[in-house]
């Protein structure tokens, strides 16, 4: 089995776990043609979830909000995903962002830490996605 692919169903398998330990029903797609990985449910409200293995880099955590496979890049669209779970093992912890608050792009950072030049503008902290279960909920 690929690294990659290993990382991810450590990701998928730690996502589900921290959505069940919070109340959620967890359902998980037949196959592998599917744009989301799981779906969680609570109340009604169900959500697609791509689920993302992401470590730390230069006090950020980039997110690919892509697939690819032998043939084409895919982008993620609101049409096909809801949510970006995702799990970094340092600092072990989940984000959880809304694909609509990242459109029209190919990647999104989440920073650790400042920058190093002081930006703010256009810069997203982690804290802000850090386990928000409240973001299935709606």
């Amino acid at each position: 089995m690929a690294i990659t692919k290993q990382k991810g169903d450590i990701a998928e398998a730690y996502v589900v776990y921290f959505l069940k330990q919070h109340g959620f029903n967890v359902l998980i797609p037949w196959g592998e043609d599917n744009r989301y990985d799981i779906v969680s449910e609570r109340n009604g409200i169900f959500k697609r979830i791509q689920v993302k293995y992401a470590t730390p880099k230069n006090g950020a955590i980039e997110i690919r909000l892509r697939s690819c496979n032998n043939y084409k890049v895919m982008h993620y669209s609101t049409n096909d995903v809801d949510i970006i779970a995702v799990y970094s093992p340092k600092p072990d912890k989940i984000y959880f962002v809304p694909l609509n608050c990242v459109k029209n792009r190919s990647i999104c950072k989440l920073r650790l830490r400042p920058a190093k030049n002081n930006q703010k503008k256009f810069i997203v902290p982690a804290l802000k996605y850090e386990f928000r279960f409240d973001l299935l909920k709606k």
